[in-house]
C-alpha cells in the first residue's frame, strides 16, 4: 500500500530528484519526512504514528530499564551494558522522535523544499546551475550510502540473537538453552518469552524506528547543510568576480609644491550605468546573505537541542558499543554495523558543520575583493554593509553551550576511549 499520494511536481521541483524520491520512500512510513507539508496527502495511519511514537518508544524505554532492575543479579557486565546501551538509544530514539512533530520542522523541510533549494536558482546563471548538479550528485550517493548503511545495522542488529536461536533451538539442540533477543524488555506482568515470534517481529520494528531516528534525521540534516555550503560558495563566486571598470580616468601629477614627484597615475572607475549594475548586483549579495544567514540560524535553533542531546549519548554510548565489540563472541558482527553509524554519526555532523563553517569565514576574504574603490558614494555605503555582514559566524550551538565542530567530536572520542580503557579492565 503506497504512503504518499504523489502529487504532480513541476520539472524543475527538487521534490523530483531523485535522493529526495528516496528519502521519501524511506522516511515517510515512519512520518520522518513530512510530505504533508508539501501538499501531498499523507494517510492517516502515518500521521498518527508520528505524533504517538514519542509516548510509544518512552514506554519501550521504561520495559528496558524495568528488564534491568528485574534481572541485574543475574546478568553479567557485558549484557548489563548491552541493557544500558538499549535504553540509552531507546531515549535517544524517543528525543529525537519528537522533532518530527514540531511546527517549525515542517516549516524548515517545506522552506528547504520550495525556497531554499538551489534546484529554484538555476535559471540565475551558470554558477548556480552548476553549484546545484554537484550537490545533487554529492546528495545521491551520501543518501544511498547513509540508507544501505542504517538497514545494514538494523538487520545485523537482530540477525545475531535469530542466529543463535536457531542454531541452538534446532541444529545443536542444546539443553538448557534460553530464547535471545535483540531488546530486552519486560514490564509487570509481561514475560516476552511467553510471546516470543510476535516480540522478535516488534523488535525489528523498534529497531527500524531507531534507525530511522538516528541515521535518518541525521541524513535530512546533512543534506540542508550541503545546499546551505553550495549557497556559501556562490555567494563567495559573486563577491569575488564583480566587473571590472571600462573607464580608466588619467590623474596628473605636475605640481611641484603639491607633489613630490612628477608624473601621472590610472584610476579606473565605473560609469553611471555601470554603477546601476553594480547597485543591482550588491542588492543581490545583501539579500542572498541575509537568506543564508536566516536559514542557517533556523536550523540552529531547531537542531541545537538534539545535537546536544546526541553528544550526551555520544560519550556514554561510544564506550559501550566498543566494549560489547570487543567483549562478546560475534559482539563485531551484532554490533560492528551499529558501532559504524553511532561513530560515524558523530563525526559526519561535527564534520558537516565545521565545514560550513569554514566556507562561511571565507566570506570576509572575498567582500574585501569587491572593487569598492571604483564605486560611487551610494555603491561604496552598500559594499561597506556588506563587509560588516560578513563579520557574521555561521556556526551552531548545541544548547547554546557546545559548538558543533571538530573539536568537540575530538573530546567526545578522546573521552570515549578514555572510558573504553576503563571499562576493559572491569
Amino acid at each position: 500500500m503506497k504512503t504518499v499520494v504523489d502529487a504532480p511536481d513541476s520539472r524543475d521541483s527538487p521534490l523530483g530528484l531523485e535522493y529526495i524520491k528516496l528519502l521519501s520512500r524511506f522516511l515517510v512510513p515512519p512520518g520522518t519526512w513530512p510530505a504533508d507539508a508539501f501538499g501531498k496527502k499523507v494517510f492517516i495511519g502515518v500521521k498518527v504514528h508520528r505524533y504517538t511514537l514519542p509516548y510509544h518508544t518512552f514506554m519501550i524505554v521504561f520495559g528496558l530499564f524495568y528488564y534491568l532492575l528485574e534481572h541485574a543479579s543475574e546478568m553479567n557486565f557485558l549484557d548489563i551494558g548491552e541493557n544500558i546501551l538499549t535504553t540509552f538509544l531507546g531515549t535517544v530514539t524517543a528525543v529525537r522522535s519528537i522533532l518530527p512533530t514540531m511546527k517549525s520542522y515542517r516549516i524548515l523541510i517545506r522552506k528547504f523544499g520550495r525556497e531554499f533549494h538551489l534546484e529554484h536558482y538555476t535559471h540565475m546563471g551558470q554558477i548556480y546551475e552548476d553549484m546545484n548538479k554537484k550537490i545533487n550528485v554529492i546528495s545521491v550517493y551520501f543518501t544511498r550510502f547513509m540508507m544501505c548503511q542504517m538497514i545494514l545495522a538494523m538487520i545485523m542488529f537482530n540477525i545475531a540473537p535469530m542466529y543463535n536461536n536457531i542454531t541452538n533451538r534446532y541444529i545443536r539442540h542444546t539443553e538448557n538453552y534460553t530464547l535471545e533477543f535483540s531488546l530486552l524488555i519486560s514490564y509487570p506482568g509481561f514475560k516476552p518469552l511467553n510471546y516470543f515470534a510476535t516480540t522478535t517481529v516488534y523488535n525489528f520494528y523498534l529497531s527500524y524506528n531507531c534507525g530511522v531516528m538516528l541515521s535518518g534525521l541525521d541524513l535530512i540534516l546533512s543534506l540542508l547543510i550541503f545546499q546551505t555550503i553550495g549557497h556559501v560558495k556562490i555567494l563567495r563566486h559573486n563577491l569575488e568576480n564583480f566587473q571590472s571598470p571600462k573607464n580608466k580616468v588619467v590623474i596628473k601629477l605636475d605640481e611641484p609644491h603639491k607633489y613630490k614627484f612628477h608624473g601621472s597615475c590610472l584610476y579606473e572607475v565605473f560609469d553611471e550605468e555601470e554603477n546601476e549594475k553594480i547597485r543591482i548586483k550588491l542588492a543581490e549579495c545583501v539579500e542572498h546573505h541575509r537568506q543564508i544567514i536566516n536559514f542557517t540560524d533556523e536550523l540552529s535553533e531547531l537542531f541545537g537541542p538534539f545535537i546536544a542531546f546526541n553528544y550526551l549519548f555520544h560519550l556514554v554510548g561510544c564506550c559501550l558499543l566498543l566494549l560489547e565489540c570487543t567483549g562478546n563472541d560475534g559482539g563485531m558482527l551484532r554490533f560492528g554495523p551499529l558501532t559504524t553509524v553511532v561513530f560515524g554519526q558523530l563525526i559526519q555532523i561535527s564534520c558537516m558543520f565545521e565545514l560550513m563553517g569554514s566556507e562561511a569565514e571565507k566570506l570576509k576574504d572575498s567582500a574585501y575583493m569587491v572593487p569598492w574603490e571604483s564605486m560611487n558614494v551610494s555603491n561604496q555605503r552598500t559594499a561597506n554593509i556588506i563587509l560588516h555582514k560578513m563579520q557574521y559566524k555561521i556556526s551552531l550551538k548545541a544548547l547554546g553551550l557546545a559548538a558543533v565542530g571538530v573539536n568537540t567530536m575530538t573530546g567526545i572520542l578522546k573521552t570515549t576511549f578514555s572510558y573504553y580503557a576503563f571499562l576493559q579492565t572491569l
